[in-house]
């Protein structure tokens, strides 16, 4: 059954990384073409930045197969040893919060390279030390005590629940996700970005009035300061109920105008209107069911194989492990999904704003990004909940010549 397991995540990461080449193939062999959506220069910059981030991941996933071939061979074994003695939850507690920790602390150089080499090489990071280390410290703290929290009910789940315990496993993790996107917005995001309410009274009148048509309810339109982290451009509806707020990075406000800043914010709307955010909570649901369905019948010789004892520490640990396949198999659909209604929330955008605004906003937040405008199929139908900026695009300049007729 190891043998098998780790043949599974060698399959696994084959495949992850024959399409990371696949795209960089394509990458390559379009920046010998004419440029598309950029201008040539920031084009073939682009370019050059994706087949970077492509090379990163590549290592990532190495790095990735490696480490799970440790836990499977011999790390959960020994953790557990090290703490389940007697299979009380509060021991089960320590092994699942020490393999969290562990698996963080083991992909932090990744990270730090990411933030502090890769991204600021290319004028996207603008983070400091001191505001990593606070961002490390605050992420940490959130962990230890809420995903101890979560962990310490799980397994109160596991214990005590029978046989179906794995359905209130599934319904307390969906509730606990709506309650953290319920707070998001105004307990969590603030920790970590300094967020005030938009300053320019004539873009916040502007927001009112569209949301309005639009019928949305929000609790107030505010901006963050992201540019002490990033570079990028974005925007985001966050909250659920009486906590949605309208969210724009300061980046955005800077780069962009208020009517491509309105059309941005017309495709998210065009979300709200077409309840895809409900589709989403919906698709989410039913995916956590399968998920500790699935994991919640493991058979006993898939954690013999791996050296602990079937108790609830070890049920989650390999839940966290193994289910990285159900995502994997799961994402084309999912993805297949997401491009949909991206589409429709960009017609929707153009079509409270203006066609142009929202081809212009869409070009701009390519430029800033710079994000490579094409991508292969076969990856795109994998990894994008978006499509590309070139299919965006053209699909917009269709619908605006068919307008016109």
């Amino acid at each position: 059954m190891l043998l098998f397991l780790i043949t599974l995540f060698l399959l696994y990461t084959t495949l992850k990384i024959l399409l990371e080449l696949v795209e960089i193939k394509f990458i390559k062999n379009e920046m010998k073409n004419e440029p598309v959506i950029l201008e040539k220069e920031a084009f073939l910059e682009a370019g050059n930045i994706a087949v970077v981030n492509k090379k990163f991941d590549i290592i990532s996933l190495i790095f990735e197969f490696f480490i799970t071939v440790c836990w499977l061979s011999f790390g959960l074994k020994f953790l557990y040893n090290a703490f389940v003695t007697d299979g009380l939850i509060m021991q089960n507690l320590l092994f699942v919060m020490s393999y969290i920790v562990i698996s963080a602390v083991l992909s932090l150089p990744f990270d730090i390279y990411a933030k502090f080499i890769k991204d600021k090489k290319f004028g996207f990071s603008t983070i400091d030390a001191k505001t990593f280390i606070k961002d490390l410290l605050k992420t940490f703290a959130l962990t230890i005590v809420f995903g101890s929290l979560f962990v310490w009910l799980l397994l109160l789940c596991i214990d005590f629940l029978g046989e179906f315990w794995w359905f209130w496993a599934a319904v307390l993790s969906f509730v606990i996700i709506l309650l953290i996107n319920f707070i998001y917005p105004t307990i969590i995001a603030p920790l970590f970005n300094k967020m005030k309410k938009l300053e320019n009274d004539d873009l916040s009148a502007s927001i009112e009035d569209l949301m309005r048509k639009c019928g949305f309810k929000s609790s107030g339109i505010f901006s963050i300061d992201a540019s002490k982290r990033d570079n990028r451009l974005n925007a985001y509806f966050g909250g659920l109920g009486a906590t949605k707020r309208v969210v724009l990075f300061d980046t955005l406000i800077q780069k962009l105008t208020k009517d491509e800043i309105l059309a941005v914010l017309g495709h998210e709307l065009g979300h709200f209107k077409h309840k895809d955010i409900v589709k989403n909570i919906i698709f989410s649901a039913i995916l956590i069911f399968v998920m500790f369905f699935i994991f919640g019948n493991l058979p006993n010789s898939v954690f013999e194989a791996v050296g602990v004892a079937k108790s609830g520490g070890s049920v989650i640990v390999l839940l966290m492990i193994l289910s990285t396949f159900l995502s994997f198999i799961i994402t084309p659909l999912q993805s297949f999904l997401s491009r949909a209604n991206e589409f429709a929330a960009d017609k929707f955008g153009a079509d409270v704003k203006d066609n142009k605004d929202m081809i212009s906003a869409l070009k701009k937040l390519g430029e800033q990004n710079r994000a490579f405008p094409k991508s292969h199929k076969v990856y795109s139908a994998f990894y994008h909940s978006h499509p590309t900026l070139y299919e965006r695009i053209c699909e917009l300049e269709k619908d605006g010549k068919n307008d016109s007729i």
